[in-house]
């Protein structure tokens, strides 16, 4: 059994240990053995409110002095209640060694300001919250700060990008520990729509234009990449001429209709090749139609051809 351990502190972000904790915990339910002890602490032990208001049980940190920890992370929160966790002695000192005997140790969303303090990601690459990679990048020069992908693995660290981010990374982790099989059937318990590889950019096209004035039509395109979506088609369920949907697309989505079409393509396009489709699959299944339109825009937009991604990420 693996011990996979939280330090937990006031003001934590519940989602960053909730979410993590849940995927190790499920692994349990359909396995002989439960594979994982998950255990929660704080410096002095006993109940730790998180910033969500909901409090979590802990043990003091001298629990585990002699525990066989595995794994070890710290969760994000705001940089003020992270200032307090980094400036404990104890809690320094503790997590350094419990990270100097662990298999691997990390954090997620914003607790890579306090590995980063602590001197722990030095000369590494990490990931952190979109919102936050640049002050961190300024804190801790040495630190390549990757604020795109949704977690890094850097030799025994782990880091992701927030929240449901670190959901992602702990499916990761499990699917090192226990093969892909069974993360899935902890993805699909989880009721995820797709499990998501660590360099899979922060950023969903989809999401970014959910709050403009064509909500509707881009939550309709995603569920339609191989339909006609041509200029003339778009504008027309728009209800709009031609010219008019252009400009006004363009100006409120900050893309052009055939480049936000093209983004969307290649963001589904990746998802199915990291799932191991064959690229002329998927090339009709997004709508791009041929083999050799989908291997132009990969190479303009990755520079790699959809074969060699296919064997770079899929699993």
């Amino acid at each position: 059994m693996r011990t996979v351990v939280f330090l937990v502190y006031e003001g934590a972000q519940l989602l960053d240990v909730s979410g993590v904790a849940s995927v190790f915990a499920e692994a349990a339910e359909f396995m002989p053995e439960p594979p994982y002890r998950v255990v929660m602490v704080s410096e002095d032990g006993g109940p730790v409110t998180t910033r969500g208001g909901v409090a979590l049980m802990t043990l003091p940190l001298a629990t585990l002095t002699e525990t066989d920890v595995d794994t070890v992370l710290v969760p994000g929160g705001l940089l003020q209640a992270l200032g307090r966790l980094i400036a404990r002695p104890a809690v320094q000192d503790w997590y350094k060694a419990t990270a100097a005997r662990a298999r691997r140790f990390g954090s997620t969303c914003t607790g890579a300001f306090a590995l980063a303090a602590w001197g722990l990601l030095d000369g590494r690459r990490a990931a952190t919250h979109w919102q936050a990679a640049d002050e961190l990048a300024r804190r801790f020069p040495t630190i390549a700060v990757d604020p795109e992908s949704l977690f890094v693995e850097d030799g025994p660290v782990w880091t992701s990008a927030g929240v449901s981010t670190g959901i992602d990374m702990a499916l990761a982790l499990l699917e090192r520990d226990l093969g892909r099989d069974t993360a899935v059937t902890v993805a699909r318990r989880l009721v995820l729509q797709m499990r998501r590889a660590g360099h899979q950019s922060q950023f969903s096209a989809v999401l970014e234009a959910q709050g403009g004035g064509y909500a509707d039509l881009v939550a309709w395109l995603g569920d339609n990449l191989s339909a006609d979506l041509t200029l003339d088609a778009l504008a027309a369920r728009a209800g709009q001429a031609p010219r008019t949907f252009h400009r006004r697309f363009t100006a409120d989505v900050g893309a052009t209709p055939a480049a936000f079409v093209e983004r969307l393509r290649l963001d589904r396009a990746r998802t199915l090749l990291e799932a191991g489709r064959t690229p002329k699959r998927v090339a009709m299944a997004t709508g791009f139609g041929s083999l050799d339109r989908l291997g132009r825009a990969f190479r303009r937009a990755y520079a790699l051809s959809p074969s060699a991604y296919r064997a770079l990420h899929a699993g």
